[in-house]
């Protein structure tokens, strides 16, 4: 089976593709969660990844406590979605 020049520039356009597609999002996904993470202050209203919402009382290494009607619960950083900004009317 021989390879021939179109056959390497497809096989490259193809690669090059799967780049641009999925690795460079996802790699700027990975880059915006980081930033989100070292960004979490005490105060924060916060979504995690079981959806439970809560305010973060303390930040200690990669434990965060959650504080929930009163109940202060520790999560570790990672179980953290998103931090959740209130709408004002």
């Amino acid at each position: 089976m021989k390879f021939g020049t179109p056959d390497l520039i497809f096989l490259l356009a193809t690669i090059l593709i799967m780049y641009f597609l999925f690795f460079l999002p996802q790699r700027k996904k990975q880059q915006a969660l980081a930033k989100m993470m070292s960004s979490l202050k005490r105060g924060d209203r916060v979504l995690t990844t079981s959806g439970m919402y809560g305010e973060i009382y303390a930040i200690k290494d990669n434990i965060i406590t959650l504080e929930f009607s009163g109940t202060r619960i520790d999560f570790d950083k990672s179980a953290i979605s998103t931090v959740v900004v209130e709408k004002k009317d």
